[in-house]
Parts: C-alpha cells; sequence; structure tokens
C-alpha cells in the first residue's frame, strides 16, 4: 500500500466517528429545540430545520467538514500533509476555543452521554492520524475550496 494510501483506512474511521458526533449534536440540539420552541415534526421537518432554522446553524461548519471530509476520501491519493490537515480542521471544531462553534459544543459535550461517547470515539480515531509540520499549508490549501464556496454564495 502506498504511503499516500496507507492513511485511508483511518480517516475512514475519523469520517464515521465525525458523523457520530454530527449525529448526537443533532439529537441533542432537537431535544433542546423541542423544549424551547416546540416540535421538531417528521424527518422532512427536521431537515429543513437543519439546514434553515437559526437554532441549529451552530451545526453547520461539522456539516460542512463532514461533507469536504467525504469528498477528499473520494480521492485515491491522501497525501499525509492533507490528511494532518483534516486531523487539524477537527481539532479546531472539537477541542476548546473561542469559535462560535465550541460555545455550543463545549456545553454540550459535557452535559449529554451521548455526545462525550461520539467525542471520545472521534478522538481515538484522530490520535491515530499523522500530525506534520506542514500541516498548516495542507489545511489552507485543503479548507481553500470550501471557503471561497461559501464566499461565492454569499454574494
Amino acid at each position: 500500500m502506498a504511503a499516500e494510501s496507507a492513511h485511508k483506512p483511518g480517516l475512514l474511521e475519523v469520517a464515521s466517528a465525525l458523523r457520530e458526533v454530527h449525529r448526537a449534536l443533532v439529537e441533542a440540539t432537537r431535544a433542546s429545540y423541542e423544549r424551547d420552541v416546540g416540535p421538531a415534526g417528521g424527518p422532512g421537518q427536521m431537515l429543513k430545520l437543519l439546514t434553515e432554522d437559526p437554532y441549529f446553524a451552530w451545526l453547520h461548519p461539522m456539516s460542512e467538514l463532514i461533507v469536504d471530509l467525504d469528498s477528499l476520501l473520494t480521492q485515491e491519493l491522501l497525501p499525509s500533509g492533507t490528511v494532518a490537515a483534516v486531523r487539524m480542521e477537527i481539532d479546531r471544531l472539537t477541542q476548546p476555543g473561542d469559535s462560535p462553534f465550541w460555545s455550543r459544543y463545549g456545553p454540550t459535550l459535557q452535559a449529554e452521554p451521548g455526545v462525550v461517547m461520539a467525542h471520545g470515539r472521534l478522538r481515538r480515531a484522530i490520535n491515530a492520524l499523522p500530525e506534520t509540520k506542514e500541516s498548516l499549508h495542507h489545511r489552507k490549501e485543503w479548507v481553500a475550496p470550501r471557503v471561497h464556496a461559501k464566499r461565492k454564495s454569499r454574494s
């Protein structure tokens, strides 16, 4: 197995764990929404809430990261620098910091057992990924298309 593809199994595990965290966050946010606002409705209504309602907007960075990661996983070659950049991006979201995402994620992580369990699995999967000094360059390279698309959609 080439070095570039040796990381694919680990990245697949990270993607699975990240989806599990996202699912737990959606469930926790839905429960909170139903306490504060009222019933979220069926799957169609829930999808609409996830994509359009400000109550769920804080989840968008993780949703976008999952989409980007799934897209990355379709590539045959995964340079270790890019894999390390994925690690940095996930760490940026799921580790203490001053981001708007962390301001909601941190308290939810403290309060919701399902999120705690999923977060633990994610941390174990991430810790198996490489870390390199070139990660910052690869992170900018990997995240640039998402940032560009986001800016384009706003205009």
